[in-house]
């Protein structure tokens, strides 16, 4: 079962929200917990017990790591550690192609984020198996993120309260979600496999780089589309979420563009990774060794295939450069782009460097989303008119630009912060309710016709 399918939509929704609203505030975590199990058992139901032996697991761990004796307490953390992060790497190397069980990746750096912060005090030991069991298992984003801290969500699991405002808030940004999915990633998706059903080698270097365009809009609204409606279920449940994404690709760095995309696995890295081994406050090697091993992880995250590790490597190498490039500058999540005047002042700073991203970021996914090596070079030689096209019928982009033109010019408005405050502006008036509504109907009859599309990010 997926957000963007009508089963969820018109059946499960309606019945499980109807279900939480009614009973008692102190049930609605049983309710909850229930409902996220059946969700992914629907799905995947031979993991379901998978998942369950993970929460009673890490629940045990969790009180021993409560204990005042500190090697009892570090023999908790590792062992945790170690079985979450062996039967993530189990899966991730399986012998004889085990399929991923769905949502393992994001379920597991939960609970090692659970045990981490128990044990260095920033939490205290859940004594609830039914709340942890909640947190764990949470279907809203339980197999594709955002990844949550257990101290994030603590307070709304001891007291699930829900407002007309949340219910409203949560139903819009899951509406505007489902949009982006629908829409605009499944639509985007249609030229990406008309592009692979052609063949690499027999497309034109123009269409070479539409398909980068593409792909770069369907990831972004394929997994920010689920983000958003992660987020607003979240909010009708009366949880509030933290956001993943916050406009990308209005980056001026490669740097700040993984600040602002999957913001939670960043800071979970970052947290949990980057920091303990020491982060910046070393020596310039001991910097990049610190950089090298969390792309490295990161690649891995995301795949074993040797594509998934050249993505990762590349954008370490990059991210390396702008280090040596600009060393002392510190960018943050909101904007490089605005920091200084001299990029006040340049505009043509500002859009060179806006090009640049989009170009490496660009050739990153290509990396990204073509798994066998030789069709990846050929690719990259046919986006640079290295290779020679073997019977290249230039029409073929021309007729791509006129089927999904008009798409791609609105992917493209959408990752800009002009649709972000028209979004936030017009969501409460009516005109915007207005709009959203007749939106959200739109992609329940696109879903009817052509059916949903599984989330690109399931399969990690």
């Amino acid at each position: 079962m997926i957000f963007s399918s009508i089963l969820f939509i018109l059946v499960f929704l309606p019945v499980f929200l109807l279900i939480y609203y009614i009973v008692p505030v102190s049930g609605r975590n049983v309710v909850l917990l229930i409902g996220s199990l059946f969700f992914y058992a629907y799905g995947e139901p031979r993991y379901i017990f998978l998942l369950l032996g993970s929460i009673l697991v890490n629940y045990i761990l969790g009180r021993g790591l409560g204990s005042h004796r500190k090697i009892w307490k570090l023999f908790c953390l590792l062992l945790g550690v170690s079985l979450n992060l062996g039967l993530l790497l189990f899966f991730k190397w399986a012998p004889g192609g085990i399929m991923l069980p769905l949502g393992v990746s994001f379920y597991i750096f939960q609970s090692i984020s659970y045990l981490v912060d128990v044990y260095r005090g920033d939490i205290a030991s859940e004594h609830s198996l039914l709340r942890l069991g909640t947190y764990i298992s949470m279907f809203p984003q339980l197999v594709a993120g955002p990844i949550v801290t257990y101290g994030e969500v603590e307070k709304q699991l001891k007291n699930p309260k829900v407002s007309i405002e949340d219910f409203d808030q949560g139903l819009k940004d899951f509406t505007i979600g489902l949009v982006m999915k629908v829409l605009l990633a499944d639509r985007l998706t249609l030229l990406w496999k008309e592009i692979s059903t052609i063949g690499y080698s027999s497309i034109s270097t123009p269409l070479a780089w539409l398909g980068v365009i593409s792909f770069s809009l369907q990831i972004y609204f394929d997994f920010f589309g689920y983000s958003m409606m992660a987020v607003g279920l979240g909010r009708m449940l009366g949880f509030r979420l933290p956001e993943n994404f916050h406009l990308p690709y209005m980056a001026c760095s490669v740097r700040e563009f993984y600040r602002r995309w999957h913001m939670t696995l960043g800071r979970w890295f970052t947290k949990y990774v980057y920091i303990p081994l020491g982060g910046s406050r070393g020596n310039w090697f001991r910097t990049i060794l610190n950089l090298f091993i969390v792309w490295v992880m990161t690649s891995v995250w995301h795949g074993t295939s040797v594509n998934f590790f050249l993505w990762g490597m590349l954008l370490f190498a990059v991210i390396v450069i702008e280090k040596m490039v600009s060393p002392g500058k510190k960018t943050g999540s909101k904007t490089e782009c605005k920091n200084g005047n001299t990029e006040r002042k340049n505009r043509i700073v500002t859009i060179l460097k806006h090009i640049y991203v989009l170009l490496v970021i660009g050739i990153s996914w290509v990396c990204f989303a073509i798994t066998d090596m030789n069709q990846l070079m050929t690719y990259l030689g046919r986006m640079f008119g290295i290779l020679p096209g073997i019977s290249v019928n230039h029409m073929v982009f021309r007729n791509a630009c006129m089927k999904y033109g008009v798409t791609i010019l609105i992917g493209m408005f959408m990752c800009t912060d002009r649709a972000h405050r028209f979004y936030k502006k017009a969501k409460d008036n009516w005109l915007g309710m207005i709009l959203l509504t007749a939106l959200f109907w739109m992609c329940i009859w696109y879903l009817i016709v052509a059916g949903n599309n599984p989330f690109l990010y399931f399969r990690f």
